[in-house]
């Protein structure tokens, strides 16, 4: 009868031009003789034992391997699971990305073995010389925090890894997505696609003011930071979880509303994101300007009694830019 079919075929010490394969070994009734080692489906010899060292291949460059046992009645058994792993040092080009850093940018990425704390970058820090190593099929939580220069604004995040190192960061590669006006160190958890490519490929983390960022853009205000992940089989190293951070959420990215409006005698001003003493214009349709004042709360209560009936437009001056919005006196 055939040998059972080997199972638990993986792969270690990959490096540019070769890998251990190892896998669980085989029975049989009269004896296993051999294992055929199989790349891309072609032969490559036979071994005696349940591991082979596969040697020639080249740098960077995809493989995938199944192994068959045999006996010395010349049955063969099923091929076992296929295994894929890269080779390392292989050259990726991966597209650039750019904020500014004016106001905002990231001041803090941790992830297992990568704790990076910095100043402003000028739009892009390359910390690909800094790794963290993250098993197949585990959950992972990521730190990462915003400085700013002055007052708080919402913040979009993104974190991409290059799960199938390809160079690119696909849609299903987004792992991170979320935003908020906080400094504070804030946390995401994201789980290890159970086929991700073993060995080295990049992770990408985006902070953009406002709005969405991709992984491809320049943009106005913000930051971008690469880094290396290593992804192996199984690992022993303990996630840190830190109970203090905040849990990125969602955020409106409405800086301010006004409320009621229409309104008869007074409105409010509420403010979303933006701190310290804003100063706040009222402006007819014919950009005249009617009022202004100082907003030093986060609810501030305006007195518009004296205005005409219709339609004004109230600008509260971020920091950036100002930023209007329409009300109604009646």
């Amino acid at each position: 009868q055939a040998p059972t079919t080997p199972t638990g075929l993986t792969a270690s010490s990959i490096t540019s031009s070769s890998a251990q394969l190892s896998w669980n070994a085989s029975t049989d009734n009269v004896g296993v003789t051999g294992y055929d080692v199989y790349m891309g489906g072609t032969h490559q010899g036979t071994v005696a034992t349940n591991s082979a060292n596969v040697t020639g291949l080249s740098a960077g460059t995809s493989y995938s391997f199944y192994v068959k046992a045999k006996d010395a009645a010349g049955n063969v058994s099923g091929a076992s699971n296929t295994y894929s792993l890269t080779t390392t040092g292989g050259t990726l080009t991966y597209c650039t990305s750019k904020g500014a850093t004016s106001y905002e940018w990231i001041d803090l990425v941790e992830l297992n073995q990568i704790s990076n704390t910095t100043a402003a970058n000028g739009g892009y820090g390359n910390f690909t010389n800094l790794t963290a190593t993250v098993a197949r099929g585990s959950s992972q939580t990521i730190y990462f925090s915003a400085g700013f220069k002055g007052s708080s604004y919402t913040e979009y995040w993104h974190v991409w890894i290059d799960w199938n190192q390809n160079g690119v960061f696909d849609a299903d590669e987004r792992m991170v997505y979320g935003s908020s006006s906080s400094s504070a160190k804030l946390s995401a958890t994201f789980t290890v696609p159970s086929n991700a490519l073993l060995g080295t490929t990049r992770m990408r983390v985006t902070m953009k003011y406002n709005t969405a960022a991709t992984a491809c853009e320049t943009f106005g205000y913000g930051e971008v930071e690469d880094y290396t992940i290593n992804v192996v089989q199984s690992s022993t190293y303990q996630n840190n979880v830190n109970p203090i951070a905040e849990t990125l959420g969602f955020e409106s990215k409405d800086l301010y509303s006004v409320y009621p409006n229409p309104a008869n005698d007074h409105i409010t001003v509420s403010l979303n994101g933006i701190e310290g003493e804003i100063s706040v214009r009222i402006y007819d349709l014919q950009g005249r300007l009617v009022k202004q004042d100082v907003l030093t709360n986060s609810s501030t209560r305006l007195d518009v009694s004296n205005l005409s009936k219709g339609v004004y437009i109230i600008s509260v001056d971020e920091e950036k830019m100002p930023i209007n919005k329409q009300f109604i006196k009646l």
